[in-house]
């Protein structure tokens, strides 16, 4: 069973007149014992994949996984 487990995680956030999507569809599995890097261009959505996994994407932040 692993330690920690997404799917297709999404975040959105809602701008005027449409939304800016953040994050699209990422998925991962950690297992106990093992160690994951987090790397991409500025901009890219670490910080946000990040912040949806520990909730702390406020409103009108929108998570779905």
């Amino acid at each position: 069973m692993p330690l920690l487990e997404i799917e297709d995680l999404h975040v959105a956030f809602p701008t005027q007149g449409s939304r800016m999507h953040a994050v699209e569809g990422v998925s991962l599995t950690l297992e106990e014992g093992e160690v994951l890097g987090i790397v991409g261009e500025s901009g890219s959505g670490k910080s946000v994949t990040m912040m949806a996994l520990m909730g702390l994407i406020a409103y009108p932040g929108e998570v779905r996984a």
